[in-house]
């Protein structure tokens, strides 16, 4: 059935490469999928992720023909669960952008908003997910690669404490910031599939009492300058938790400067770029050099990122080292604020704008004025990708103009678990009667 859907589905251009037949899936193990918390589910995984035995090119024309022969910790945690993949799905050229733009073919759509992005850079997975082509898939995140297409596809996007599933394997421009992150349409698929990422023993049952009422804050920096459709949604969602005992509240954050975030959200991948793809690189016999995989980017977007560094005019150590100190910083203050709160979670929107169209420029209009398009829809989802600390998005409805919005929650670096709880406790009551 599902390979029906994709097919009828092909002009989504969610895969860069179909799957094997499942009986040949890359480590298929009988017994697993018999047996596996992911009993045989189909698995969507970004291209940047490897397979062994299946091309993970990152969307670049230099890693067209890259075949890994080992597959990544992630996917090998997945397989063993009884995963089998549905495809390797498409993403921003290098995971470096928001828009779902690669070298090797069109963008993936938007299932849930034909004509606007899907966003990025996990959009095919976000797509595939959206679409029904797969009851959930792999993406990687550094400043809100998972967590922005989930919320312009309108489905849950969830990116773990840093550290938190393993690395080895996926193609990274930032080994300080990203990580794999997971995309599903519902918090308990994301539950499971991050117990077996994390390789933690399943739960029994699907019991999702609260101890206690659900504190969480909204800071007011989250909340400045967005769009006016988006802003109702999430306040309206909001007030739904509310009205069933969460306590929110809303604070200033005096200490919270929007440039030093987005510039340490920026410049921390920007200085590491080189070294981690080659770290990447010297682990596959016969992949290009770093140098060479940067000089064939195929998209403008990516080359005015990496021509710098080929020039080595790129983020110096001094400022780099500042970003991480920023880093460190951000991390205090929203502990602070929790602490003082005594909450669990930090709420807001998760993008800025809903999913623009597809044929939308560098610049995009906001209620201060014209912006980076990049800019604004990594705001919100960088200040987790900062501090390292896990964040979900979970869709609060739908415009006036009938796009998805998402409704972010931070937690405390390390707090997965609970934040995963609070979301499913969100995700359920907010989706009632949407057919979610």
């Amino acid at each position: 059935m599902l390979a029906d859907r994709a097919r009828r589905e092909a002009a989504l251009n969610a895969y860069i490469c179909e799957a094997p037949p499942i009986a040949a899936a890359p480590g298929h193990d009988p017994a697993a999928v018999r047996q596996g918390p992911l009993a045989g589910a189909l698995l969507a995984v970004k291209d940047n992720i490897d397979v062994a035995g299946v091309a993970t090119t990152a969307g670049t024309p230099s890693l067209a023909g890259n075949v890994p022969r080992v597959s990544s910790g992630a996917w090998m945690h997945c397989a063993r669960a009884g995963a089998c993949l549905a495809g390797k799905a498409a993403l921003h050229e290098l995971a470096y952008g928001v828009t779902g733009h690669h070298a090797l073919g069109p963008p993936a759509g938007n299932p849930a908003a034909p004509g606007h992005l899907a966003g990025g850079s996990s959009s095919g997975t976000a797509a595939a997910v959206a679409a029904l082509l797969a009851p959930a898939g792999l993406g990687t995140d550094t400043g809100g690669s998972v967590r922005i297409p989930a919320a312009l596809c309108g489905i849950v996007g969830f990116r773990p404490t840093r550290s938190r599933y393993p690395a080895d394997g996926v193609v990274r421009i930032c080994t300080t910031r990203d990580t794999v992150g997971v995309l599903a349409r519902d918090v308990q698929d994301v539950r499971i599939l991050d117990r077996v990422l994390a390789d933690l023993p399943p739960r029994p049952g699907t019991d999702l009492a609260l101890a206690t009422a659900p504190r969480a804050v909204l800071p007011a920096p989250l909340w400045e300058d967005l769009d006016p459709e988006v802003e109702e949604v999430c306040r309206l969602a909001c007030e739904r938790l509310r009205a069933v005992g969460w306590q929110l509240s809303t604070h200033a954050v005096p200490e919270f400067s929007w440039p030093e975030v987005l510039e340490s959200a920026v410049l921390v991948p920007a200085y590491e770029t080189r070294t981690s793809l080659s770290a990447y690189l010297v682990r596959h016999p016969g992949a290009p050099a770093a140098d060479d995989v940067l000089r064939a980017v195929a998209g403008q977007d990516v080359r005015s990122h990496v021509a710098a560094l080929l020039m080595g005019e790129g983020p110096g150590r001094p400022a780099y080292t500042q970003a991480l100190r920023h880093a460190v910083s951000l991390t205090q203050v929203l502990g602070q604020l929790l602490d003082r709160e005594q909450a669990q979670v930090l709420l807001a929107p998760a993008t800025v704008l809903p999913a623009p169209r597809q044929d939308v420029g560098v610049r995009v209009a906001r209620p201060s004025g014209d912006a980076s398009l990049f800019h604004t829809l990594i705001r919100n989802t960088a200040v987790s990708a900062v501090t390292g600390s896990p964040s979900i998005t979970v869709p609060a409805g739908r415009t006036a103009s009938d796009l998805p919005v998402g409704l972010l929650m931070d937690g405390r670096p390390g707090a997965d678990t609970t934040l995963l709880a609070l979301a499913d406790h969100a995700f359920r009551l907010l989706t009632q009667g949407a057919g979610a």
